[in-house]
């Protein structure tokens, strides 16, 4: 039978003796258990309820399959989903994929430290620290004898991972205002739910813009027929792949990022884009027609797959394309560069809409307002230029891609990961605000 973690949350009075245990045991650098507390419109009339959370173990591990270095393996006599910190690359696309923010960022070592499940002790009949330093029976390990589906709140979070956890007691106590009791990490529940740019996200917004330029202006020098000036198209690619590697935690092991082809998206991506820069790279040397389709249908390819890794972070609350893709801006610079009006009009319609369409349905700040308004009006005027005036200039060139750089910064801002601390925040903006249409 399925053994898993067994939480009673009226037991629970946040004393942080599990995550302590869990600390002490394993000599973590990191805390990977999190007591989150909250009380229903903090009444202190009423009860606090406490939520004791770590890595679920899944039955579908989305961190296991998504892990581009194939770092994370399945003890099988454990049922425990345990990290190799000396494969982890630090790219951080384990935190992206789990609901449950499971994988911690140790930022001394650069790697991610995750709970373990205390599996070492299996074999001698132990069970995990962090059940057995629990002063309340909140907290217990032991045989699931129900779905886990059927027996989790509304608001908690699922990818059809299928986690090993259960709640006993009363659990659809709706919460209304998070109190984070610790003080462990900084990254925790914030009250605020503004939009904002990361600035551990910048070494993505640089690959990923340049990799769509290189993309484009391939594409639309062939659609031309002219050559990429090598030396430019050289330097668009080589400063994208430099700029990645900023990203990873261990830059010396990047090379295992491409170790996990099968089942990681971002695997697949990197083995994409090394394809596509050794192929586009000889065909704009050569000046081969044949080569400069070839490696034409490779970039895109490449920035397809850069979207899927995202669309997989999301999943499944991903609903369809949005503006700031890579594979949509790459064919409105296409159309931009290449002339051709028709096109362009078209497609920028539709990303316009999309840009729009997405805006009603996500969270508003002074940030993102801001940079809507200066993303559409540069699209406005480049457009309107290439309608008049059938030529463009430098300044008008820089003008349309800084709006397709700001689109993509604006993709970054509204990238939200299915989470638990996003769950319920939406969980209480919901509630809020069905009290006040009340």
């Amino acid at each position: 039978m399925r053994k898993g973690f067994i939480f009673n949350q009226n037991k629970c009075v946040a004393c942080n003796a599990c995550r302590a245990a869990c600390i002490l045991e394993n000599g973590w650098e990191v805390s990977p258990r999190v007591v989150y507390t909250y009380n229903n419109e903090i009444d202190t009339s009423l009860p606090v309820v406490n939520l004791s959370l770590a890595c679920n173990h899944c039955e579908k591990p989305v961190c296991l399959e998504g892990c581009p270095s194939c770092s994370y393996f399945r003890d099988e006599a454990a049922g425990a989903i345990v990290i190799n910190d000396k494969n982890c690359i630090g790219c951080k696309y384990c935190k992206w994929n789990c609901p449950y923010d499971a994988p911690k960022l140790d930022n001394n070592k650069k790697i991610i430290g995750k709970c373990n499940l205390c599996y070492t002790g299996f074999s001698e009949g132990r069970v995990p620290a962090c059940t057995n330093a629990c002063p309340t029976g909140a907290l217990g390990f032991g045989d699931l004898t129900i779905n886990t589906a059927d027996n989790i709140p509304s608001w908690f979070p699922e990818k059809l991972i299928n986690p090993a956890l259960i709640f006993n007691g009363q659990h659809n106590i709706s919460p209304v205002k998070i109190i984070p009791e610790n003080n462990f990490e900084k990254d925790i529940i914030s009250q605020q739910d503004e939009p904002h740019f990361k600035s551990s996200l910048y070494s993505l917004l640089i690959f990923t813009f340049l990799s769509t330029l290189s993309v484009a202006y391939l594409v639309s020098s062939y659609i031309k027929g002219i050559n990429p000036n090598f030396y430019l198209f050289l330097t668009i690619i080589v400063s994208a792949a430099i700029s990645s590697l900023f990203h990873l935690g261990k830059v010396t092991r990047a090379w295992r990022a491409v170790l996990n082809i099968k089942s990681s998206p971002l695997s697949l991506e990197i083995v994409s884009f090394i394809l596509y820069s050794l192929v586009s790279i000889t065909a704009v040397y050569s000046e081969i027609p044949a080569l400069m389709i070839i490696s034409s249908i490779a970039g895109l390819l490449f920035l397809l797959s850069i979207d899927n890794v995202y669309n997989y972070a999301e999943k499944p609350k991903h609903s369809g394309f949005v503006s700031g893709q890579t594979f949509i801006s790459s064919l409105l610079i296409i159309a931009f560069l290449s002339g051709s009006l028709i096109p362009f009009i078209f497609i920028a319609i539709l990303k316009i809409f999309l840009s729009e369409r997405k805006a009603l349905n996500i969270r508003r700040g002074d940030l993102f307002t801001v940079l809507r308004i200066i993303r559409i009006a540069f699209l406005v005027i480049s457009g309107a230029a290439l309608v008049y005036y059938r030529s463009l200039t430098n300044f008008i060139t820089v003008l349309f891609l800084t709006g397709e750089l700001i689109d993509r910064m604006i993709f970054y801002i509204d990238f939200d990961q299915l989470n638990i601390k996003s769950s319920i925040i939406r969980h209480i903006i919901s509630l809020k605000n069905e009290k006040e249409r009340s």
